[in-house]
């Protein structure tokens, strides 16, 4: 599965780019909060040049690959660099898969919901996409009550080899409402 790389999803706050080189400190950051680790993943992400590599081995690499990834949000305001959001394609799963996280200090303020409505108006009608799916960690009730408020479904849970745990899992599917019925 692959998709053209550009243009990239856009909201009102919001700004989405490729990550690069220069968001090192960034990445080490956010890899390195315990929400992160404890619901994501511990990528033993310690240094800058471990995240320089990082962003150039595995960020850059999914976008090379597939033309998606999670792109770099920033604040359009400022440009400061917030979370990150996107697609990511999986072996083991059928349909994109989309992913986010965001800094500590900028939950809570509508910000993840913001980028998970852009990247799903991106993936209908700039890459065509019918149906997406999501996998949270079982105890990251924060991520999946996200989820549901824009639209994907609970779908029971899938284990993944690729990061070695059982996740929950949701589906997103595009929904047609005929005039008249809706």
């Amino acid at each position: 599965m692959s998709f053209p790389l550009g243009p990239f999803p856009m909201s009102e706050r919001l700004r989405f780019r490729l990550p690069s080189a220069s968001d090192a400190e960034f990445y080490l950051n956010l890899m390195n909060e315990p929400d992160y680790i404890l619901f994501i993943s511990d990528a033993g992400i310690r240094t800058t040049d471990q995240a320089v590599q990082y962003i150039k081995g595995k960020s850059l690499a999914r976008f090379a690959a597939h033309g998606v990834g999670l792109w770099l949000v920033e604040l359009k305001e400022t440009g400061e660099p917030i979370g990150v959001c996107g697609l990511v394609v999986r072996n083991e799963l059928k349909y994109p898969d989309l992913g986010f996280a965001f800094r500590e200090g900028f939950r809570g303020q509508g910000f993840g919901r913001e980028a998970g409505q852009a990247v799903l108006d991106f993936s209908q009608k700039d890459l065509k996409l019918r149906t997406l799916c999501a996998i949270t960690h079982p105890e990251n009730t924060r991520s999946a009550n996200l989820l549901l408020k824009i639209g994907f479904e609970a779908d029971g849970q899938r284990h993944l080899s690729e990061i070695g745990e059982t996740s929950d899992y949701y589906v997103w599917k595009l929904r047609y409402v005929e005039s008249g019925l809706g």
